[in-house]
């Protein structure tokens, strides 16, 4: 298993935060907070990114953008002979973060045969020096290890690379940049590019003196001062940086807006007749569009768009959500090409009740089977259905065991499992099954979710701190397929609420038949504000309404993302939405 949290996801790809915590942490039983501990490990590193599902996963280092990558700068001394033939003598290298340097390496390695003495009179490593120092691949393999998660900055960096990929017998995977060839391009007029002359050029206060340690933090040196002048060029990714180092400067990088900003937004990439061809969200527009140019994910789709891009246009957003949601709508009116992803439904996850059974039991399945059921959803999250279900286990009396038996189960003795506490068919259907139909439609079931908060509230009391967090989930996972349902299902006007991220204030988002008919955030006190929106709302006007059924499900699922719950609530007056805030502020921080 590598050291690094960024080696072990990179092994295994999305990972969920319980399995971090358990196989990389070494914390078998997180209790509900594997997200939180995660989440502060992972705080300000642009190296990760959670997907939809809540898994978390590492982002493509070339995709990174130049401020935001770590750098592993380094520099060898070898025998003088080709990669192929030679060995290395010595490894020196420096991990940059923020521009600071905050970790070395440095080691002499036994190359296995002698040292030409033209490299032993300019390095001064000798023979003698390097006999008792460890194999050249043991060391090459531990500096594979300190540099995991970091893009490689060297001067000539290939030649360096190839002695470090020959000693290991497989090739890096990180990204390099080259010194050399961008001061090269971005320093121009220069008489010579040897370390030495551009670290007198920048003044670099590290001379190198042909030991690898001394020349890896000089090269560092000159590399902080390339990369205002990158920034200057509109360079702002790993991958752009990458493009110049190996001389293709493409001139499809320039199609990008000199003032295309670092905010929040929606892109678009357009042919040569202005059709659109893919649209895109991001968080950081620059960033996002500039990643395309420096190679994109590897896929070819990327590489076709980008060849067949002659222009980049873009719109900025407010919010996050708002991106989401105009996104949505330019990929259901425009049709991009390369935008078939967002063209189709997203297959969802049900909650299915089988009425053929004698005793049926909630079970989450991929699509309805047909037969004679009860089925809720579609919901975007298989965890938050797993979750729900094994919650419902808690409050109804579920049957666990065959319908036959010598006896009461285990569950049965403790009153928990419905059969075998001598509950008949007819009242299991009426107690059991129809009451878990109706609190996960949101027309029942208060009583039920009332005793589990009072049993969460009662541990906590008492420092029990696992079992609240656990029941805490249970909870919230049933609170959130209420409101899903609840949302989608609703016919004419209703409205979903959730706290808002300025303390003490509420976002409430009105809906009519699926579509976004207004948005606004209250805070306390402000109740004439709620009922004016109510009657714009109720009254038929609409703000940025979005064609399709899609803007619902967006909306709610970006709302599921907060530890927060949501509150939905059909409007039929302008009396409903006030009740609905006073119940959301009167759970909110600060208000």
């Amino acid at each position: 298993m590598s050291s690094s949290l960024y080696g072990f996801l990179r092994s295994r790809g999305a990972v969920t935060p319980e399995e971090i915590a358990r196989e990389f942490l070494a914390i078998p039983d997180a209790n509900g907070e594997a997200r939180g501990l995660v989440e502060r490990l992972v705080a300000g590193d642009g190296r990760f990114t959670w997907d939809e599902q809540g898994m978390l996963e590492v982002v493509d280092l070339a995709s990174l953008g130049l401020d935001e990558a770590e750098y592993v700068v380094f520099d060898l001394e070898t025998t003088g002979s080709p990669a192929r033939e030679g060995g290395i003598t010595e490894i020196g290298a420096v991990r940059l973060r923020g521009g600071r340097i905050v970790e070395e390496f440095a080691s002499l390695a036994n190359p296995g045969h002698s040292i030409d003495p033209f490299v032993v009179r300019l390095t001064g490593i000798t023979d003698e020096m390097v006999r008792g120092a460890p194999p050249a691949g043991e060391v090459a393999s531990r500096f594979e290890g300190f540099a995991e998660g970091a893009v490689l900055v060297g001067h000539n960096v290939r030649f360096d690379c190839a002695f470090v990929e020959a000693a290991l017998g497989r090739t890096l995977a990180n990204p390099a940049l080259d010194t050399l060839r961008l001061a090269r391009l971005l320093v121009p007029g220069l008489r010579r590019y040897r370390l030495a002359s551009l670290a007198d050029h920048f003044g670099i206060e590290q001379r190198p003196n042909h030991r690898a340690l001394a020349d890896a933090s000089a090269t560092a040196g000159v590399f902080l001062r390339l990369l205002p002048l990158l920034d200057e060029m509109g360079v702002t990714t790993v991958g752009e940086a990458a493009s110049l180092r190996r001389g293709r400067r493409r001139s499809k990088r320039y199609i990008i807006p000199r003032d295309l900003p670092h905010a929040l937004g929606v892109y678009y990439f357009v042919d040569r007749r202005g059709e659109v061809l893919y649209v895109g969200k991001a968080k950081d527009l620059r960033k996002r569009v500039g990643s395309y140019f420096g190679g994109g994910d590897g896929r070819r789709k990327v590489a076709r768009l980008v060849e067949e891009a002659a222009g980049v246009r873009y719109r900025r957003t407010e919010s996050e959500l708002e991106a989401l949601l105009l996104e949505a709508r330019e990929i259901r009116r425009l049709l991009p090409r390369y935008n078939t992803a967002g063209r189709v439904e997203r297959a969802g996850w049900y909650v299915r009740l089988d009425l053929s059974q004698r005793y049926p039991v909630p079970e989450r399945v991929a699509a309805p089977g047909g037969g004679e059921e009860i089925v809720l959803g579609p919901y975007g999250s298989a965890g938050m259905v797993d979750c729900c279900i094994e919650a419902l286990g808690r409050i109804f009396p579920l049957r666990r065991c065959p319908d036959e038996g010598d006896g009461p189960c285990f569950y049965g003795q403790m009153g928990r499992c419905g059969p075998c506490s001598g509950m008949d068919e007819e009242e299991y259907r009426r107690e059991v099954v129809q009451e878990i139909a109706a609190l996960l439609r949101g027309r029942g079931g208060e009583e039920k979710l009332d005793a589990l908060r009072r049993e969460r509230d009662r541990l906590a009391a008492r420092l029990e701190f696992e079992g609240a967090a656990r029941l805490r989930d249970f909870i919230l996972g049933i609170e959130r397929l209420r409101a899903t349902r609840a949302a989608i299902g609703s016919e004419g006007v209703c409205a979903v609420l959730s706290a808002a991220s300025e303390s003490g204030c509420v976002e409430a988002f009105a809906f009519r038949s699926g579509r976004l008919a207004g948005y606004r955030t209250f805070c306390l006190g402000e109740e004439e504000k709620v009922r004016r929106f109510a009657r714009g709302v109720l009254g038929g006007r609409r703000v940025e309404t979005v064609r399709g059924p899609d803007e619902l499900r967006i909306v709610v699922g970006y709302l599921r993302r907060r530890p927060s719950p949501l509150e939905v609530v059909r409007l039929e007056g302008e009396e409903d939405l006030v009740a609905a805030v006073r119940r959301v502020l009167a759970g909110v921080p600060g208000s």
